[in-house]
């Protein structure tokens, strides 16, 4: 094993703080690597034996030059050395690939994600699959509360301000699309906000009609 990397199922339940120490028992003389970035060329040269356990791949953040407090986003995916799921507990990684995300890449997929949850779940309602409606009043609420305290307005100052579209020719499509999901958005959230209405019980209902409330405020902000 060495130098290599391994994806691990572990036992139903079992805490990272167990499967460590579990590790660690396996190899007695192993170092236990704490730290959450990927281990440095030493490492891998190094004569010692060394432990590195994460619960998900390397992700870095780093900041945009061009956009104030705007994020870079760089994904890792791990390709195994065979499918899942399988028998084994243990999947040799056969290599990783590294895609850099820009600031309006990651907003385009936050909002892709969000709007496909709120179907899901706004589904789920209407066709009564989910025990209750805490699910749903919790995405709306949060996608609501979100865009009223400054989401909305920040994709708005930071991609479709003339500075940013004249220094970013090449982003127009990007731009278009992000406006396109913000306003998909806005019509999932009224028809959401009507099933919730629906099937809201009483002692909800000063929350249901805040989040109406809010959505106006958004829907104004949108320009809608």
């Amino acid at each position: 094993t060495q130098n290599k990397e391994f994806v691990c199922r572990g036992h139903d339940y079992e805490r990272l703080e167990a499967f460590q120490q579990r590790m660690l028992n396996e190899f007695p003389h192993a170092i236990a690597m704490q730290h959450a970035n990927q281990p440095d060329e030493t490492i891998f040269q190094a004569e010692a034996q060394c432990i590195h356990i994460i619960t998900k791949p390397y992700s870095a953040l780093t900041f945009s030059m061009f956009l104030k407090n705007s994020l870079w986003v760089e994904r890792t995916t791990l390709i195994l050395v065979q499918s899942l799921p399988g028998i084994s507990r243990w999947f040799e990684v056969e290599k990783r690939e590294v895609v850099e995300m820009s600031p309006l890449e990651n907003a385009i997929e936050v909002l892709e994600n969000k709007n496909q949850q709120l179907r899901t779940l706004i589904s789920q309602c209407q066709t009564r699959q989910m025990q209750n409606i805490n699910p749903l009043t919790m995405c709306l609420n949060g996608v609501i509360d979100a865009a009223v305290n400054g989401g909305v307005a920040r994709y708005q100052e930071a991609f479709f301000v003339k500075e940013y579209i004249l220094n970013h020719p090449e982003d127009g499509e990007k731009i278009t699309r992000l406006r396109e999901l913000m306003l998909e958005q806005a019509q999932i959230l009224e028809f959401g906000l009507a099933v919730h209405e629906k099937v809201v019980p009483q002692d909800m209902r000063p929350l249901h009609k805040k989040l109406v409330d809010q959505f106006f405020v958004m829907k104004s902000s949108l320009g809608i």
